[in-house]
């Protein structure tokens, strides 16, 4: 068996930080911050909690990797939708939201719980704040283009429902009308 190349290394580091990050999202979505320890991370990723210190300095630094990585896929998305219609957009916009909703509900769980409580975690605040307004101002660009007389003040009332409705979600979790509420929406802002 001949040693591994650098590139199987990077590869190897790459799916037990993924593997780690993803365990994080489930314990802390279903048992809350406080309640869940490294140990119990590492368990459940199947790893040692040597290895996750590795990719991580603490439990705050994991969440906080967590928090961007979601960013982060928020701001691929939008650059994916660069040069598309407005009303394109937001559909799309709306379409992504309520796909993850289905998809990853335990991401949104863990990102919930952070927003309500977020003066508890001073860590993630500026960032998610920052990142708040700037998809606030895309929609109001968006909104603006498609003819709202006041189009910042729509895109908070979409922001508000969004997270009204992973709020909702938690609560009535697969009692809650997805489908109707995405249909809904896509009417009222897109002539679905």
């Amino acid at each position: 068996m001949s040693p591994r190349t650098p590139e199987q290394n990077e590869q190897i580091r790459a799916e037990s930080k993924h593997r780690i990050m993803e365990a994080a999202f489930k314990l802390i979505a279903k048992k809350g911050y406080d309640s869940t320890s490294i140990a119990g991370i590492a368990k459940e990723a199947g790893v040692a909690k040597g290895l996750l210190y590795n990719y991580f300095d603490s439990k705050e630094d994991l969440v906080k990797e967590l928090v961007l990585s979601a960013m982060d896929e928020g701001d691929k998305l939008m650059g994916e939708m660069e040069g598309k219609e407005p009303n394109e957009v937001l559909q799309l916009l709306i379409m992504w939201f309520f796909r993850e909703m289905r998809e990853r509900p335990e991401h949104w769980r863990l990102l919930t719980e952070l927003t309500l409580q977020i003066e508890k975690f001073d860590f993630v605040h500026n960032i998610v704040i920052g990142k708040m307004l700037e998809y606030i101002d895309i929609m109001a660009a968006l909104l603006g283009q498609m003819g709202y007389e006041d189009p910042i003040g729509e895109a908070r009332v979409i922001a508000a429902l969004f997270d009204g409705i992973g709020i909702e979600i938690l609560i009535a979790r697969e009692d809650y009308p997805l489908d109707e509420m995405e249909k809904y929406l896509l009417k009222k802002y897109c002539n679905e």
